[in-house]
């Protein structure tokens, strides 16, 4: 990108005006839609708020993000001080912003709810090195605990009349069925009398099980001590899925409802660990390839998890253009702009509410992720969120039409759309490098072929069958 006298801009840096360089303001409104959300943005955690907030810059900070759709969090994690996040959650109330409250530790669910077990199975944990470990015996829950440490956290909030809007919560550790979880629990005879009849015959009961103790544990660990507090605040946790017998999440999840007060958020990321399987040991990585791993990957989350969403559900993915887990120099392939831009199109018409982007690109040795990337991944989401916003009405009320998606390697065409009254809101692509074809049926006796372009496309369909293109977005 060239500035307009033809010289290069400088080098992003990870800071506010960096970010108001690459990211656009937002052209339509967006007054009662979620904003953007950010995994990582360029304002300190700690009591370097307190200071920013006294000089003014934190409000400008504020303000400069919110031309741009974005609401940052509030942050109780890494080197966040209260006194920091007071001074955040005030100066957005202030600002008219919501103020949404970020907690990540991993462990939440377990160690609120075994903190006092005492009853464990032990084994091997993949997840550590395959290292002994003692795993509690998961039909002791006891959520107390965990409840009340989430209370404990947000009254400074509400001591200091802080409207909180929202809690995102970033648990990944038990409950869960995987890493060696199963075998422990099954060759605990102490654990085993715990369970119901019949959960630890086979992988597939267990797995059922945990994924319904793990919907409750949600419900009483998070969402009700939050909204004891704050009523009407939205509570979702990453990663959390709906699936179905006929749906399965990413074809192998057992059927699941979250409660549908608590948003779906899949992790759908350009994650460099998936990509060693599908290479050969002498194999070129090519973008190509990597991109159509990527693709199948990321379609296929949002897709099977937003098909099992109940009325009235939200649904809030992460996304990642790039996240480099494995560090392997022959992977550290980012997802292509092209590709990824269709994965966000494609999300908000199967039904997402907003894009929770996880961009990385904090301050990291070595840096994988450099600000200009992570900054482009955000403004790829706003831009196209912004696109969008010119049919509001579709992402506001419409219904989504189509999750299907095309397999592994496959050049097969991809649409997706929301219905609303007589119309359809409707965006046409292909991975592959050449033009193709797609037939959809949009309206029961109204089917029709479209263009399905490299560069995708998007019209509206009415229900006699006429056809309005749309401007191309970049």
């Amino acid at each position: 990108m060239s500035l307009p006298n033809g010289e290069e801009p400088p080098e992003a840096k990870w800071d506010i005006p960096s970010l108001a360089r690459i990211v656009q303001p937002m052209k339509h409104s967006m007054a009662g839609r979620l904003p953007l959300i950010l995994w990582n943005f360029p304002i300190p955690r700690n009591d370097q708020l307190v200071k920013m907030r006294e000089d003014g810059s934190l409000r400008r900070a504020l303000d400069n993000l919110a031309e741009r759709g974005i609401v940052p969090t509030v942050e109780l994690g890494w080197e966040w001080t209260p006194a920091g996040a007071l001074a955040m959650a005030t100066t957005l109330q202030e600002a008219g912003r919501p103020v949404y409250v970020l907690q990540p530790d991993p462990e939440l669910l377990e160690h609120g709810a075994w903190a006092s077990c005492t009853v464990w199975g032990e084994g091997p944990d993949a997840t550590r090195k395959n290292e002994t470990r003692k795993w509690p015996c998961l039909p002791l829950a006891d959520p107390r605990t965990g409840a009340d440490r989430v209370r404990k956290m947000l009254q400074p909030f509400k001591d200091a009349g802080i409207r909180v809007a929202g809690v995102w919560f970033d648990d990944e550790a038990l409950p869960h069925p995987w890493n060696g979880c199963f075998e422990a629990q099954r060759a605990s005879e102490a654990c085993k009398k715990h369970y119901p009849p019949g959960v630890l015959d086979d992988f597939k009961r267990f797995n059922e099980w945990t994924y319904e103790l793990r919907t409750r544990l949600i419900v009483e660990i998070m969402a009700k001590p939050v909204r004891e507090l704050f009523p009407d605040a939205l509570v979702g946790n990453y990663g959390e899925f709906a699936s179905s017998a006929e749906t399965p999440f990413e074809g192998l999840r057992p059927p699941r409802k979250l409660d549908p007060s608590v948003p779906l958020m899949p992790s759908a990321y350009a994650n460099t660990n998936v990509l060693p399987r599908h290479f050969k040991p002498d194999e070129p990585v090519t973008q190509e390839k990597v991109d159509a791993i990527y693709f199948f990957d990321l379609m296929r989350t949002v897709s099977t998890c937003n098909a099992n969403r109940q009325p009235g559900q939200l649904s809030i993915p992460y996304l990642s253009r790039y996240t480099p887990d494995n560090p392997d120099p022959r992977f550290l392939k980012p997802m292509s702009q092209r590709a990824f831009r269709e994965v966000i199109w494609h999300a908000f018409l199967r039904g997402a509410s907003t894009i929770y982007v996880f961009n990385l690109g904090y301050p990291t040795r070595p840096q994988t992720v450099t600000p200009a990337l992570s900054f482009e991944s955000v403004e790829d989401v706003r831009s196209i969120y912004d696109a969008l916003l010119a049919r509001r009405e579709f992402l506001d009320k419409g219904e989504p039409l189509n999750f299907k998606f095309p397999a592994l390697f496959s050049t097969e065409p991809l649409w997706s759309g929301l219905r609303l009254g007589d119309r359809c809101l409707v965006r046409t692509f292909t991975l592959g490098g050449a033009p193709a074809k797609v037939q959809l049926t949009p309206f029961p006796g109204v089917t029709l072929t479209l263009d399905a372009p490299p560069e995708g496309a998007t019209c509206i369909i009415h229900k006699d069958g006429r056809i309005e293109k749309l401007q191309r977005i970049r």
